[in-house]
Order: structure tokens, then C-alpha cells, then sequence
């Protein structure tokens, strides 16, 4: 019976890195002071996350008014995501609207916040305009499509000059609804399991 225990909490761990193994993490750095980065996304669910220097990414936030990097305050994690690349494009902007006093300040907020707005911009002819109201997404954010985009992503602030670091996202293909329900099943049985285990070595 102990070796049964055993397989079904191997294969729970099993299904967990099989889980983590699918899911094609990529990570895409936004220099605020440059052009921008290029993703493809394929078809699917992919989850965006911020991250840091500390995962594997190259920044911890930017700030917008502050070249030498040592500024107290104004830093952010927003970034601005463009689909069209027509000379004027619509612009899909993501983050918060709080500017923090360092950059890991900005990235740990962002990543605690349970929701992150997203604000549709268009070109009225001289300016970017918001093309509608402030959209409340939850986190994790997960984007589904159901055809390949190529994603412009870059630091929501068209004055480079005075930028100082950048935006670090960890892109993932969100797990399929099956896979999720076949680990929930296998936590559910190793927790029995180990229940049982309890009681017969206290019944012994």
C-alpha cells in the first residue's frame, strides 16, 4: 500500500512538470529609452507576467523623467502593446496608475495587484486619445487568440530621452483547462493518501 502512496505522489509531481514543461516561457525586455521589442504570440492562452532582474529579466522598472537612474520617485512597470503597424496605430496600454519611489517598489506592487487597468488609445489627427473607458483586468493576465499576433511592446512614454530602465515580461502558455483538472485530481488523491497513511500509523 506505502508503494501505491508513492506512485500516485509521483505522478502528481509528474503532472506538475509536465505542466511547467509545456509552458514555453519566454522572456521579452522593453527598453524605455529605445524602439521597443517585437513578440509573436501563436495561437492559444498565454500568460503575461512582470518580472525582474532577479527572474532572468533585464530590468525592475523604468522612470520616465530620470536619465541617471537615481531618481526617488516616478517609477512605473507600464507598457503600451501595439497590433497595427500603420504610421499612427491604435495603442493598447497596460499598468497603474501609481507612480512608486524605486523600481522594485514599482515591480512588487505589480505584481501583488489583483487587477491591472487597460486603456484603448486612438489618433485624433495630433494626439493619442483614450478610445473608450479604463478596462479592469484580472491577474494572472491571460491573453486568448485565436490566430498568431505580432506584438509591438514599448514603455508607455513617446519622450525617450530622459528614460531610464524598462519593463521585463515573462510570457507562458497558459496551462489547458484538462491539464489544470488532472493535477487538481492528483493533489486530491496524494491528500488522501497521506490522510490514510495518518491514521494507519496511528491505528499501529
Amino acid at each position: 500500500m506505502f508503494n501505491l502512496r508513492k506512485c500516485a505522489i509521483g505522478a502528481v509531481m509528474a503532472l506538475a512538470t509536465m505542466a511547467g514543461g509545456a509552458a514555453q516561457a519566454a522572456i521579452v525586455n522593453i527598453s524605455a529609452s529605445g524602439a521597443g521589442s517585437t513578440y509573436v504570440f501563436g495561437t492559444g492562452s498565454w500568460v503575461i507576467e512582470w518580472i525582474g532582474t532577479a527572474d532572468g529579466g533585464a530590468y525592475d522598472g523604468w522612470n520616465g523623467a530620470c536619465p541617471t537612474g537615481n531618481c526617488a520617485s516616478g517609477w512605473r512597470e507600464n507598457f503600451t502593446a501595439i497590433t497595427d503597424p500603420g504610421p499612427n496605430p491604435d495603442l493598447q496600454s497596460y499598468g497603474l496608475p501609481t507612480a512608486y519611489t524605486s523600481a522594485l517598489a514599482a515591480l512588487a506592487a505589480y505584481r501583488a495587484a489583483p487587477t491591472i487597468n487597460r486603456q484603448e488609445l486612438t489618433w485624433n489627427g495630433a494626439i493619442y486619445v483614450p478610445a473608450g473607458p479604463v478596462e479592469v483586468i484580472s491577474q494572472p493576465f491571460i491573453v486568448s487568440l485565436n490566430a498568431p499576433l505580432t506584438v509591438l511592446f514599448v514603455a508607455g512614454d513617446a519622450v525617450r530621452g530622459d528614460n531610464f530602465g524598462g519593463v521585463s515580461l515573462r510570457i507562458s502558455a497558459a496551462p489547458e483547462p484538462g491539464t489544470w483538472a488532472l493535477m487538481l485530481m492528483g493533489f486530491g488523491g496524494a491528500g488522501a493518501a497521506l490522510r490514510s497513511r495518518r491514521r494507519t500509523a496511528h491505528a499501529a
